[in-house]
């Protein structure tokens, strides 16, 4: 009985667990005009994270560096990120609105392996060079503490001098 109760006691205690860790799910990108738009409003940037399905070094960056930047934040600090998966055929709204795969938005960055890290601003401009590769050196939380650094100069760079984002129509500076 006393190991019944236990038994008990412990699967109601890890249910929220559980729950907290699946709402922290990295979502898979389906509309970057809103997302934009949220960035925007925040003063963050989109964090694209290019995947591939059965990739090792994906799960690796997924789940000990991008999950845990959502899972252990408060709702209001979390960054705003997206999976992008290359081998998708599903069709997205872009940062102009318009329609785009998963493999266009790839392309316009020219991102040739996954996974793949890119920092960008409210209209889809990239804030930092991408971080391409998993991490085999141990070094990939001070690669994404880097690009943090970087997309939030340059967006209260931009704040600071007024910039309006016009979507799909700003010319973006390479970082």
């Amino acid at each position: 009985m006393k190991s019944l109760l236990l038994c008990l006691l412990c699967l109601v205690f890890s249910v929220p667990a559980l729950a907290d860790n699946k709402a922290a799910a990295i979502p898979m990108v389906s509309d970057l005009a809103r997302d934009g738009a949220q960035a925007e409003r925040e003063g963050k940037p989109v964090i694209l994270f290019f995947s591939l399905p059965g990739c090792p070094f994906c799960h690796v960056v997924r789940n000990n560096y991008l999950h845990p930047l959502l899972r252990d934040s408060k709702v209001k600090d979390r960054p705003i990120i997206r999976e992008v998966d290359m081998a998708s055929a599903q069709s997205v709204q872009n940062f102009d609105r318009g329609s785009a795969s998963p493999r266009s938005i790839a392309q316009k960055y020219k991102v040739i392996a996954a996974p793949t890290v890119i920092f960008v601003d409210a209209s889809g401009c990239m804030l930092a060079p991408p971080i391409i590769g998993g991490d085999i050196a141990g070094v990939y939380g001070g690669y994404l503490d880097n690009a943090f650094d970087a997309s939030a100069k340059k967006i209260a760079a931009a704040k600071k001098a007024g910039k309006v984002v016009k979507r799909g129509v700003q010319e973006c500076v390479p970082p």
